[in-house]
């Protein structure tokens, strides 16, 4: 259980080093609510489906078939959309194997949704700049 907790804490910083480090390059699109959040969440999401589906090449190929599906039979209109459909489809597939994932999934999803509220917040207040652009 550590690992998993250094491993979700490694994946956000990471994750908002590289936000930081694209905004520090002039590039602006990455300060959308939309990019930054797709930016988070999708590592984190992507670490829970390669640890359920690792030893299990059935379940393995059922996961590349069912993101085929969602990726060519939807018209996806932006990141966070698609980002979203790959959490709900690993919401699931972890919910079918372990609760312990499923939980786990939910409970990083929530902190990292949390946690940018709050640097937001800080950045607005004690900054006195915006975290996000709409």
């Amino acid at each position: 259980m550590e690992n998993r907790i250094i491993s979700i804490l490694i994946i956000f910083t990471t994750s908002l080093s590289l936000r930081i480090l694209l905004e520090l390059n002039d590039q602006n699109w990455i300060k959308t609510k939309s990019h930054t959040a797709t930016l988070t969440i999708l590592p984190l999401v992507t670490y829970v489906i390669t640890s359920v589906i690792s030893r299990n090449i059935a379940l393995s190929l059922g996961m590349v078939g069912a993101l085929s599906i969602v990726r060519f039979r939807n018209p996806v209109r932006s990141p966070l959309e698609l980002t979203v459909y790959f959490t709900a489809i690993t919401l699931g597939i972890s919910a079918a194997v372990s609760y312990k994932w499923l939980i786990f999934l939910a409970i990083a999803i929530y902190l990292f949704t949390i946690l940018l509220g709050v640097i937001a917040l800080i950045s607005k207040n004690i900054l006195k700049k915006e975290f996000f652009i709409t």
